[in-house]
C-alpha cells in the first residue's frame, strides 16, 4: 500500500515536471519595434482590436499592440514578421530596413558595455554625499539631483558614431544597423548613469545617515 502511494506521488511529480519542461520549451519570442524581446506562449492575435494576447512566464495574460510588434519567433525558430511600413503611424522603414535596425539594437544589447559611465556616476554621487557631509549635511536631500542631472547629460550627449562604427563588422555596416546600434548605446549609457549614480547615492545615505543621527 505504501509503495503504491509512493508510486502515485512519484508519477504525479514526473508529470508536473514534464508539463513544466515542455511548456518552457514551447515558448515563443515577441520582438518589438523597439528591439525588446518578450518571451510568451499561447499567443493570440485579435485584429479587430489590433491587440496581441500572450501568457508570460508566470502564466499571466498580457497584451501588446500589434503595431508594436516587429516579429514573433516560435519555439522551432520560425519567424513571422508582422511589421508593416506605415508613414502615418511613424513607421518609415521598410521591413528589410527595420530588420537591420532591430539587428543593430539586439547586437548592441549583447556586445556594448559602458562601465565608465557607471563608474563616473558612482563617483559623482559618493563625492557629493561626502562633500555635503563635511559641510554639515544640510543639503543632503538635494543629492538625488545628481543621478537625474547626470542621466540628462548622457541623454543629450552624442555618442562617437565614427568610433562605434569601427567596432562593427564590415558586412553589417549599413545605415539602419548603425542607427539601431547607436540608439541602444544611448539607452545603455543613460541606464548605466542612473544605476551607477543612484546606487552609489543610496549607499552613501546608508553609510552617512546613521553617523549623523539623521
Amino acid at each position: 500500500l505504501n509503495n503504491s502511494r509512493f508510486m502515485k506521488k512519484l508519477s504525479a511529480i514526473i508529470v508536473l515536471f514534464l508539463c513544466s519542461f515542455f511548456n518552457s520549451i514551447e515558448q515563443d519570442t515577441i520582438i518589438t519595434v523597439e528591439g525588446d524581446k518578450i518571451v510568451g506562449r499561447a499567443i493570440k492575435m485579435s485584429h479587430p482590436t489590433n491587440e496581441c494576447f500572450y501568457e508570460n512566464k508566470s502564466g499571466n495574460e498580457k497584451e501588446i499592440d500589434i503595431d508594436e510588434i516587429y516579429s514573433i519567433r516560435d519555439s522551432s525558430g520560425k519567424e513571422t514578421v508582422y511589421y508593416k511600413q506605415d508613414t502615418l503611424k511613424g513607421f518609415y522603414n521598410n521591413p528589410e530596413e527595420m530588420q537591420q535596425y532591430i539587428a543593430g539594437i539586439l547586437d548592441a544589447k549583447k556586445t556594448f558595455k559602458s562601465p565608465v559611465t557607471t563608474y563616473v556616476g558612482a563617483g559623482l554621487s559618493v563625492s557629493a554625499v561626502a562633500a555635503i557631509g563635511l559641510t554639515g549635511g544640510g543639503l543632503l536631500f538635494w543629492t538625488p539631483v545628481i543621478p537625474v542631472g547626470y542621466a540628462g547629460v548622457m541623454l543629450t550627449s552624442k555618442p562617437d558614431v565614427e568610433k562605434i562604427t569601427q567596432t562593427i563588422p564590415e558586412p553589417k555596416r549599413n545605415e539602419k544597423y548603425i542607427t539601431g546600434y547607436v540608439t541602444q548605446v544611448k539607452k545603455k549609457r543613460v541606464n548605466n548613469a542612473i544605476m551607477g549614480s543612484l546606487g552609489a547615492l543610496l549607499l552613501g545615505w546608508v553609510v552617512y545617515l546613521p553617523l549623523t543621527g539623521m
